[in-house]
């Protein structure tokens, strides 16, 4: 298995140096590094969308969640998908043209530029929450990537972690955007077509008379979506909203609207990106359940049900190429965290703060220096094996969310929301959702803070209003 593994896995390797080397030559500023010029097609930034979100959640998270909870948790990918429709159709569109008009290459610098924000407030609190909620958002990431190295490679954890980060680091140096965006594409569409395929496998080698519903049945699991109390279907209602109005607000997935060629176009982007979430998230939540049925001893790390399950029904060069699936899924959200961090000191901190009269070169080369600050910070996090790919995950999904996704509303649907409003939703907003789980409370963090912020925001206009 181990050598099965890692020619799939040089290969892989191989081709994205490849795209990184031969789009390097096409990012000669610092726009074309964060937005590459804003020329992607529709196809390409459907998927991209979509693809820099899924990450190793979809391939390990999710269907943990399955295989523990059962279809209950099928209320996270519903909310996901009503939540990434509502951004396509009222965000997307709106966003690439007026962050076009104002000439802005990152999220914190259309929402300064929009409310006419001198002191920079607005860009600093920006870089502070996307800075601290991403750097948990990577550590996720290399997390999933240190168990993938571990399980399927038989290498060491924490040198699975660094593997994975210096793989990502390198291409994204060398491509920026361009170079993530056209591996997402690629990544996509291989990621989705081994989560279809896995399933159907893996479906038609259970043995005869095994049943998945008999089996979550034996193991105290439901195959119903709905929960059997009226309490358990309010939690998972709540649950969905949680996770479906994160969409609003995550900075790695709004650059891919902002860096489509024709906004006309969107529509297209829209059914093909949410056909791929479908089957994708679909297919995720299934493979958890077939994982109950098709492993006859409870597994001690519900994180690696796909890991195993490939490694089981595939000989080893299929598996590794297979398993690449995973990397590709990794490595896709890793890179696009990258580079909006990257993007958010270049420009918000160092741009603004630093050296006003930065040149684009300057920018540019700051903008990859910045590519391996954050991420560092990111590994030391995942030293630790303490935490879940679901839980740090959740936490920066919920924390990008609150902080930016009323601000995003405000500033495409508001007219009379003003940079106090803006400023002082962001504070509560993201201040909520960072201390929020220490309290306790068996309620996601997204729902207060995402309200919080909006409120303040909408009453501060309100006031300028009469």
């Amino acid at each position: 298995m181990i050598y099965g593994f890692l020619y799939g896995f040089l290969g892989y390797l191989a081709a994205l140096a490849f795209l990184g080397v031969l789009v390097h030559r096409s990012s000669k500023t610092a726009s074309d590094f964060m937005l590459g010029g804003r020329s992607l097609d529709y196809w390409t930034t459907a998927i991209a969308a979509h693809a820099s979100d899924m990450s190793l959640w979809v391939f390990m998270g999710l269907p943990a969640m399955a295989y523990a909870t059962g279809m209950t948790s099928a209320w996270i990918p519903l909310g996901l998908t009503l939540g990434m429709y509502a951004t396509w159709k009222f965000i997307a569109a709106p966003l690439r043209i007026e962050t076009e008009k104002t000439k802005s290459d990152t999220i914190s610098a259309y929402l300064d530029a929009r409310f006419s924000d001198t002191t920079g407030t607005i860009k600093l609190l920006s870089a502070l929450f996307s800075l601290w909620f991403f750097t948990f958002y990577i550590s996720s990431g290399l997390v999933g990537m240190g168990w993938l190295f571990e399980s399927a490679f038989d290498v060491d954890y924490y040198t699975g972690i660094l593997l994975g980060l210096l793989i990502t680091i390198t291409y994204t140096f060398l491509g920026g955007f361009s170079a993530i965006a056209k591996s997402h594409f690629f990544q996509g569409i291989f990621l989705v077509s081994m989560m279809v395929v896995v399933p159907v496998l893996v479906f038609f080698s259970l043995p005869a008379g095994v049943f998945i519903t008999n089996a979550m049945s034996a193991k105290g699991l439901s195959f119903s979506l709905l929960p059997g109390t009226t309490r358990e279907l309010l939690n998972c209602i709540i649950l969905a909203i949680s996770w479906g109005i994160g969409y609003f607000g995550q900075p790695h997935v709004l650059i891919n609207f902002m860096g489509i060629k024709d906004p006309s176009s969107m529509p297209k982007a829209m059914r093909v990106g949410m056909l791929w979430q479908i089957f994708t998230q679909g297919s995720s939540v299934f493979l958890g359940l077939l994982g109950v049925a098709f492993f006859v001893e409870p597994l001690q790390n519900p994180m690696l049900v796909f890991v195993q399950m490939v490694e089981t029904i595939f000989p080893p060069l299929i598996a590794g190429c297979v398993l690449c699936s995973i990397v590709a899924a990794g490595l896709t959200t890793i890179a696009t965290q990258m580079l909006v961090s990257a993007s958010t000191l270049a420009n918000d901190v160092y741009k603004h703060f630093i050296n006003p009269r930065a040149s684009q070169q300057t920018i540019l080369r700051i903008s990859r220096y910045g590519l391996i600050a954050v991420p560092l910070v990111s590994f030391v996090i995942a030293l630790s094996k303490s935490t879940t790919v679901y839980n740090l995950v959740e936490y920066a999904w919920n924390g990008l969310g609150a902080s930016f996704g009323p601000a995003i509303i405000a500033a495409l649907y508001l007219p009379s929301a003003q940079k106090n409003g803006i400023v002082w939703g962001m504070i509560a907003g993201g201040i909520t959702a960072m201390v929020w789980p220490q309290l306790g409370i068996p309620v996601p963090s997204m729902l207060p803070a995402f309200l919080l912020n909006l409120f303040i925001t909408f009453i501060t206009a309100q006031r300028r209003g009469s």
